[in-house]
């Protein structure tokens, strides 16, 4: 293994595994990576649900083509603001750059998704993300704190008692 080697870009597939187990309905990725996207191309094929990531930055897009199949569709955006917001999701999947532009998606799909999966909720971060800002408007938070970087699932729609 090498010494750059590491896992913590995959902090968050314990708490993502959850709540696609826990949930319903279609998957929106905003921001595809090596662990998420691979990991939802295989849920989404087991459960035959629909999966659609989008990814803005024209490499990570190139890479996660490779993923594109029946269920799981890949889709370039050149802004943030073209994602679908004219529908209800199952579950909304947050790990997006610029860091900046998380809580912008995540306050656009506050009442249209059963669950919203944030990555790097840490607040030593909160100068970046600025999620303190958004855990206001929600019913149900959720913080995975125990693995670094933390992820959090909040809703307005889904109690989380039996995320952990």
């Amino acid at each position: 293994m090498s010494e750059n080697w590491s896992i913590r870009p995959a902090s968050h597939i314990t708490l993502l595994s959850r709540v696609v187990d826990l949930s319903q309905g279609d998957i929106l990725e905003i921001g595809t990576g090596y662990f998420s996207t691979l990991f939802l191309h295989w849920m989404a094929h087991i459960y035959k649900r629909n999966v659609f990531s989008y990814e803005n930055d024209p490499k990570w897009y190139a890479k996660s083509l490779k993923a594109n199949s029946k269920y799981h569709k890949i889709i370039f955006v050149n802004n943030w603001d073209e994602l679908p917001v004219d529908r209800h999701w199952g579950v909304v999947f947050i790990d997006h750059a610029p860091a900046e532009r998380r809580i912008v998606e995540i306050k656009k799909f506050a009442d249209k998704a059963d669950y919203i999966i944030i990555h790097d909720t840490e607040p030593e971060h909160d100068n970046d993300y600025h999620f303190s800002e958004i855990w206001p408007m929600f019913k149900h938070i959720y913080h995975l704190n125990k693995i670094f970087p933390w992820t959090s699932v909040v809703s307005n729609f889904k109690k989380l008692d039996n995320i952990a």
